[in-house]
């Protein structure tokens, strides 16, 4: 492998699927040349804001929250966008109307497999 390798900051966001949570992390990702391998083939691996290497940021997600893996990767500034507009708009009032039965309506006069 390189003993230089080149990175690239790259933003995910997530959210749980557990408890809600939504925040954003930046990974350096750390692409490396094999330079004894003739195809050139280029590996790349995750490294996360305290240092640690990942394999994908994508399948090891854990909620900082709650500690929760069902966690959703979102486009990067999607989540606080969401956020700040459920924190800002007010939700429209409820209005009340009045739910009703919907039956088929009748027919007057014989039934339709009847008539000639």
């Amino acid at each position: 492998m390189t003993a230089e390798p080149r990175a690239v900051p790259e933003t995910f966001a997530f959210t749980c699927g557990d408890c809600g949570h939504s925040w954003e992390a930046t990974f350096q990702v750390m692409f490396f040349t094999n330079p004894t391998d003739a195809s050139g083939l280029t590996t790349q691996e995750y490294v996360d804001e305290d240092g640690k290497a990942l394999r994908s940021p994508l399948a090891d997600a854990i909620c900082p929250k709650c500690g929760g893996r069902t966690v959703h990767v979102l486009e990067a500034g999607l989540a606080e966008r969401a956020r700040r507009a459920e924190q800002h708009q007010p939700r429209p009032p409820h209005k009340h109307h009045e739910h009703r039965l919907h039956l088929p309506h009748r027919h007057s006069g014989p039934p339709e497999d009847q008539a000639h």
